[in-house]
């Protein structure tokens, strides 16, 4: 596929959400600004989809599938800013020391299995061998890239940060604050016994 041919899809695909979102914004369900706000997201996250994909074409139904899901990413917690909640400085270095354990990992490809139909478990497999044989660090973007997930995005440059479904931000959350993590564990426990 050509440039040329690549960049028609995202041409359409682009049309079809702005028109969606007019109709929204005409029916009264959404006001103008969260429009706005949801329109410059969307063209921001085509065109760096744009730029990824038409250095690796596929086929249009990747390309397409690809930027469907990255659609979706409006749902997802900043697992950044949870991190900075715990430190100002390097929250991406917590985000690699939580996805340094093997429990984390094979949550993470839990959650995929049950939610993704292309994720790639062999590669994940290979993947975690790899974090616990060698001196692999497992980032986001590699996990990402490796497996084909998509309970977490991960957008670069300013504003950029990592973001996650809401089970997978909870499973975070609770690594990094052990006090919630026991009422967790209380609370589960007394809704068994009670």
């Amino acid at each position: 596929m050509t440039s040329e041919e690549c960049s028609e899809p995202y041409i359409r695909i682009a049309f079809q959400y702005k028109s969606a979102l007019d109709q929204l914004v005409g029916k009264g369900l959404i006001d103008k600004d969260f429009a706005d706000k949801h329109k410059m997201a969307f063209y921001d996250s085509l065109d760096e989809e744009r730029l990824r994909t038409s250095q690796k074409i596929r086929s249009q139904t990747e390309i397409m599938r690809r930027y469907m899901r990255g659609m979706t990413c409006g749902d997802m917690v900043s697992l950044t800013e949870i991190a900075r909640q715990y430190t100002e400085d390097s929250p991406g270095y917590v985000i690699q020391s939580w996805m340094r354990s093997r429990n984390t990992l094979e949550f993470l490809r839990q959650w995929e299995n049950d939610m993704n139909g292309e994720f790639d478990d062999r590669s994940c497999e290979d993947l975690i061998h790899q974090a616990h044989t060698t001196s692999l660090t497992v980032t986001p973007s590699l996990w990402i890239r490796r497996t084909h997930a998509v309970g977490m995005h991960v957008k670069q440059g300013k504003g950029g940060g990592v973001r996650a479904y809401p089970e997978i931000a909870a499973d975070f959350h609770l690594w990094l604050d052990s006090a919630e993590r026991l009422a967790l564990v209380r609370l589960v426990r007394e809704i068994k016994i009670g």
